[in-house]
């Protein structure tokens, strides 16, 4: 049996003796929390408000572009400073932007144009976080822990965001959409206090100062002749970004159809989208005790195989007269049990490959790639939905995404490599 084998069997029992990642897993929970309520508060707000799909769409659309413009900047900034420091700075300028829509929504003056600068401002934000999440995990976990760090990582701020999920329709019917936001605020401000007690290993900083002297520019243009030279992760940057196009019907228009063609409420939205985040903590689990068992090419084709066929199935309780919350449920539930399959494998993938001083800009550039057509397709979601119905949009694009599989299948290099 080979170490990585022994790691992942071990899983989270090795995990919890690293008191580091520990508390870095702890301070990402809470901000998934938060941001789990929020995600129901302001897509009922902005459905309820304007009623508009299109509108929906255009605000999801504008939420991707800052990452999609300035997200290479700043990963190659991230790689210049302290991960930690950034992760706190930007979850404080969160916790202020997100307490500010709470005080304008409540006062009654929030407008449309408000819900575009703050989603553009949290957006910008988070170009930030990402890169310096990810660039931490290789910096608090050995090599051979990476694949069932990932997992774990991913099971438990999934099971955190689906905390959030189920709490964000009690507040909201009991409390109000302003103070769920405002929790949500208070809970950014917390995340970044307990990131403030993470204490990274010694020297990971070393490359931010011998860097010092070059350019951005240089830093940025390293991250494209890094992808270019790993053929594989741009083919998968590239796949992954057609998933995600394929995804955004049913991001978009997930509100309206659980309004409109399951006929329920916020609770309705909160127990769809915490069946979908339960699939994904069972699916993480599953990979942290035995994904080191199988290639990682077998796990992302049958994840992307079972997130498209969950999804086209979401269609099947519009023409049914009874039980049409569970069955959504159910087949939302099986794209979360496909999700990690098909993207942890890649994450860990682009550790192992990436040195430790250039993952903030390469995954940073990576995360471009991947959401480079999602504001397309956010865009196009509103505008279909007014010419074809939500389940014949689902079939339709989540069959598009499980023949994305194909690709894979008949790329001989992907099979081999990973």
């Amino acid at each position: 049996m080979n170490n990585s084998t022994a790691i992942g069997k071990q899983g989270l029992g090795e995990l919890i003796r690293i008191r580091p990642y520990m508390q870095f897993i702890m301070s990402k929970m809470v901000s998934r929390f938060g941001d789990s309520m929020d995600s129901i508060a302001y897509s009922w707000m902005v459905y309820v408000l304007t009623g508009s799909k299109m509108l929906m769409g255009t605000l999801l659309a504008v939420n991707f572009l800052p990452n999609i413009l300035f997200g290479l900047f700043a990963g190659a900034l991230v790689d210049r400073l302290s991960s930690k420091k950034v992760i706190v700075m930007t979850n404080i300028g969160r916790s202020v932007m997100v307490g500010l829509t709470a005080l304008l929504f409540a006062l009654g003056q929030l407008e449309v144009w408000h819900l575009f600068l703050f989603t553009v401002l949290n957006s910008l934000l988070e170009c930030f976080t990402s890169p310096a999440e990810v660039s931490s995990v290789p910096r608090l976990l050995p090599p051979s822990m990476l694949l069932s760090g990932n997992a774990i990582t991913s099971s438990a701020t999934r099971l955190a965001e689906l905390a959030g999920l189920a709490a964000a329709g009690a507040c909201i019917a009991t409390l109000g959409i302003a103070c769920t936001i405002w929790i949500d605020a208070a809970l950014f401000a917390f995340s970044a206090l307990l990131m403030s007690r993470v204490q990274y290993p010694e020297g990971t900083s070393a490359h931010a100062i011998s860097s010092a002297a070059r350019s951005l520019l240089a830093e940025m243009a390293d991250a494209f002749h890094f992808l270019r030279k790993h053929a594989l992760l741009l083919v998968s940057s590239i796949l992954f970004a057609f998933v995600n196009f394929c995804l955004m019907p049913f991001n978009v228009l997930r509100t309206p159809y659980v309004m409109e063609t399951l006929h329920a409420d916020a609770w309705g939205l909160s127990l769809l989208s915490g069946l979908l985040v339960g699939g994904i903590i069972l699916g993480g689990l599953w990979m942290s005790h035995w994904g080191t068992r199988y290639r990682k090419s077998v796990l992302i084709i049958t994840g992307i195989v079972m997130v498209g066929f969950g999804y086209a199935m979401t269609a099947v309780p519009a023409y049914m007269t009874m039980f049409q919350l569970p069955m959504a449920g159910f087949f939302c539930l099986l794209m979360g049990l496909g999700i990690p399959l098909a993207t942890t494998p890649l994450v860990s993938y682009l550790m192992e490959v990436t040195p430790s001083h250039m993952l903030g800009k390469v995954s940073a550039l990576q995360s471009m790639l991947v959401l480079s057509v999602s504001p397309l397709g956010s865009l196009l979601s509103g505008v279909l939905a007014d010419w074809f119905s939500m389940p014949v949009l689902f079939i339709t694009f989540g069959v598009l995404l499980g023949l994305s599989a194909l690709v894979l299948l008949g790329s001989k290099s992907f099979r081999q490599e990973m």
